[in-house]
């Protein structure tokens, strides 16, 4: 990192954190409205990717750190699935992991992606979840359906939602000479950490659906908007570009004026 996270980091060593870029903003700042509605105690860390999103968070006096090195602008459009901007956020963001997973000071990690809205503070969920049993890896679970999670382990953990105990192995984030084959077959980051779990026999584990749940529940909550009571979040996954927004705003999860 350029600069430092400190600040973020609470006496507990609790340390929350995304990623974002021009593209990906709105989402972020959404992000941070709904955890002032959530009226969580601790800070969430917003890591810069491009110099345009610094400016934009600093203009919008929220306080934000800079990646390492700025990746090239890619304009104010979210970067479509699978391309070469799309490909290197995601690198970026198993970079930042494999950073903040080492870091002494951090004992407990979160990483979120922006497209999420929260309802309720689980930080204290994941922290007991972290210390009572064998895993210290939880991921959330990705499976295209709302049925139960169909395998233990997942065989499809999200990356967009990331909790850790310092503990744990950065090797299934670090993309390195030994690592590289893996990358390069598909180069991202939810494709790269499902492989390297596997590869690695890490314990790991997936949260509760209802939870912590995914884009496959978008209309479940739009229908029962009670289900965010006892929900920790909602992630807005499985929908591209301005439909993830269009939903977002249906489901009354767009908090923001842009």
């Amino acid at each position: 990192m350029s600069s430092p996270i400190g600040r973020f980091i609470s006496l507990e060593g609790i340390f929350v954190f995304t990623l974002t870029n021009n593209g990906y903003k709105y989402f972020t700042l959404n992000l941070v409205e709904h955890l002032k509605r959530a009226k969580v105690p601790w800070k969430l860390c917003v890591v810069c990717a491009d110099a345009s999103s610094f400016r934009f968070f600093q203009i919008q006096s929220i306080d934000c750190v800079k990646a390492s090195s700025f990746l090239p602008e890619t304009g104010p459009d979210i970067s479509p699935f699978g391309t070469t901007h799309f490909q290197r956020l995601n690198r970026k963001k198993v970079e930042l992991l494999t950073e903040f997973v080492t870091n002494p000071a951090i004992k407990h990690g979160i990483y979120m992606d922006g497209d999420i809205a929260v309802y309720n503070d689980f930080v204290p969920d994941i922290v007991t979840r972290l210390n009572t049993g064998p895993e210290k890896l939880f991921l959330q679970c990705d499976e295209g359906s709302v049925a139960d999670c169909s395998g233990c382990p997942c065989p499809n953990g999200c990356t967009g939602f990331i909790a850790w105990s310092h503990s744990i192995s950065p090797t299934i984030f670090r993309v390195n000479t030994e690592t590289m084959a893996i990358w390069k077959e598909k180069p991202e980051d939810q494709v790269f950490v499902n492989r390297m779990l596997k590869q690695e026999n890490v314990v790991w584990g997936t949260l509760p659906r209802g939870l912590y749940a995914n884009g496959q529940f978008v209309s479940r909550f739009r229908v029962d908007p009670t289900k965010k009571e006892n929900a920790m979040l909602l992630h807005y996954n499985y929908l591209v570009g301005m439909d993830k927004q269009r939903r977002m705003k249906s489901g009354g999860d767009w908090l923001i004026q842009f």
